[in-house]
């Protein structure tokens, strides 16, 4: 990382040591992933759960959305304890390397001692707990289907908080929960993070859970071993961030040389949306426009430069909203409603275009395009977009340029008997002595090799010794969160219960079968006419998941 500082000033990376001078905490962000989080640091995800080296430290990838709604990463963390004091040196750490600006909101696990150390370092960003971590929690907590269907609808349902705390203490009642050491007293406590109505207007752009960081974290883990050292992991992320921008140049370029296909009796503000807005985006966008067929306003209120338009749905008239236009010389200048979708997801919702539709507006206000979700998102910066991890040689770079060039040459030279010969001689008195070194050969046969690293000066240099391995919480686990899911047991038959195959292939049931065969085929070689008299013994013939009745003989 050192070396890696010395060629790029702007990667940042911090360490914490023991008193015996062990490692126990790094976090690392290149010059491209500090940039991203300067456009899109608004809202950050980060999970803890995963632990992919052979020390048993948690990786803490702290993630976001970019313009096209992808995962975009701003840094990374291993820490050694799963504490306030580890937690809260994490945090202040990401917040130095990004010039103190705070997100405004934050997605993560249910993780205690990360809850109090955000209060702690960020107590100005809405926190959120991640729902998919909450609903693995409801299957494992409760367990009829009716009490889990309730419970989350005090995840979903925006009512007023007056409202939800009425319906929460009928909850408790029905289902007789009096325990304060509960889990759903537990959650009561924490409500403020994942019921809707404490939520309601909080930028979160859509996100609900930390499933971002869950799917970096997974594509990590996909080619990573328990044994691997801190450095084989590094270096196995850099090549999953490369990756990432990679596919983020990709969308670039598909977003700069197209515009989305829109209808030819499209509307002016549905065809600026698809040019101000990235293809993604200009999706979601899109959806609220089509919505407008079912719109309707039920009331108008004028003011001095504010108008306020009440709207409702066509089949939702007793739910509605109220679209506040101010006006400012003579011309719209600022547009919200009281729904809070562009204040919460960026995107303007259906009723806002519907009220713009009706003023006749042609283009959409500045204040309902976030330039987060435009391609000017990063137009200030330079168009990095990959992880440095080996640099260049500048011989490699002066090469490339000379071969550019020599082509062009050559091509004029070839034309031209006179020219040819010249360039000829020129290239041979350049080359000079055929001779060269066994090295120098092996470089021409196989091309420039990358630097894997580069010699720095360590004399002023703290040691650093490699991490105590920890132990985990709970079972030894890679991940923590599998200790939530119980082993799969191995097959056994429904028939003998032994392991290792079914009933199509149990032996013990085939013979069965066959003797019960081969006994009613001799009880068909009786005379259909005897009928059984009631004195007669009936024996019962048993049969798998059956009762045959048998005439006595």
């Amino acid at each position: 990382m050192m070396a890696r500082q010395e060629r790029d000033p702007d990667y940042f990376f911090k360490y914490l040591v023991d008193k015996d001078g062990h490692l126990k905490g790094l976090f690392w962000s290149d010059t491209q992933s500090r940039l991203d989080y300067e456009a899109f640091g608004d809202v950050v995800v980060f999970d803890s759960t995963y632990r992919t080296n052979k020390y048993n430290m948690p990786f803490v990838p702290f993630v976001g959305l970019n313009h096209h709604r992808s995962t975009v990463i701003f840094g990374c963390g291993i820490i050694s304890h799963e504490t306030n004091e580890a937690y809260e040196w994490m945090l202040r750490t990401f917040s130095e390397a990004m010039s103190q600006k705070h997100p405004i909101s934050v997605i993560t696990d249910g993780d205690l001692a990360m809850q109090r150390a955000i209060r702690v370092v960020w107590p100005d960003s809405y926190h959120m707990l991640c729902v998919w971590h909450i609903q693995q929690n409801i299957v494992l907590h409760l367990h009829d289907d009716e009490v889990r269907e309730e419970f989350r609808s005090f995840i979903y349902d925006s009512s007023s908080i007056e409202e939800h705390e009425r319906k929460w203490i009928e909850f408790l009642q029905r289902n007789e929960v009096t325990s304060e050491e509960s889990w759903l007293h537990q959650m009561y406590q924490m409500r403020k993070l994942w019921c809707a109505p404490y939520l309601v207007g909080r930028c979160f752009l859509g996100l609900s859970s930390n499933q971002r960081s869950e799917s970096l974290n997974s594509m990590l883990h996909t080619h990573l071993e328990g044994k691997m050292t801190l450095f084989d992991m590094l270096e196995h992320y850099e090549r999953c961030l490369s990756g990432r921008r990679l596919n983020e140049a990709i969308l670039d370029i598909v977003a700069l040389q197209s515009i989305p296909f829109t209808d030819a009796d499209a509307s002016s503000l549905e065809k600026h949306a698809a040019r101000v807005f990235t293809p993604c985006m200009f999706q979601l966008v899109r959806w609220s426009i089509n919505a407008v067929s079912k719109c309707v306003i039920s009331e108008i209120l004028d003011a001095w430069e504010l108008t306020t338009y009440v709207v409702a749905k066509i089949d939702r008239r007793e739910k509605k909203f109220e679209v506040r236009c101010e006006m400012k010389e003579g011309s719209l200048y600022r547009i919200s409603c009281s729904c809070r979708k562009l204040e919460c997801l960026g995107t303007p919702c259906s009723h806002i275009f519907y009220i713009l539709g009706i003023r006749q507006v042609e283009v959409l206000p500045r204040c309902c395009v976030p330039m987060r979700w435009t391609m000017s998102a990063k137009s200030a910066f330079p168009p990095t977009r990959k992880s440095e991890m080996y640099d260049y040689l500048a011989s490699l770079v002066r090469y490339r340029e000379l071969r550019n060039l020599s082509h062009a040459a050559c091509f004029r030279a070839c034309q031209s008997s006179e020219e040819y010969q010249r360039l000829k001689m020129i290239l041979s008195e350049q080359d000079g002595s055929k001779e060269s070194s066994r090295g120098q050969e092996e470089c021409i046969r196989f091309g420039p090799v990358l630097p894997q690293t580069t010699e720095i000066d360590c004399g002023d240099l703290e040691k650093v010794l490699d991490p105590v391995h920890v132990q985990g919480r709970g079972a030894p686990k890679k991940r923590l969160q599998a200790k939530m899911k119980k082993q799969r047991s191995k097959r056994k038959c429904g028939y003998c219960g032994v392991e290792g195959h079914d009933r199509r292939t149990c032996n013990k049931l085939k013979e069965q079968t066959a003797s019960y065969n081969s006994l009613y085929k001799a009880i068909g070689k009786m005379d259909a006419a005897a009928e059984p008299q009631e004195s007669d013994v009936v024996l019962v013939a048993k049969w798998p998941n059956r009762l045959y009745p048998m005439v006595a003989m």
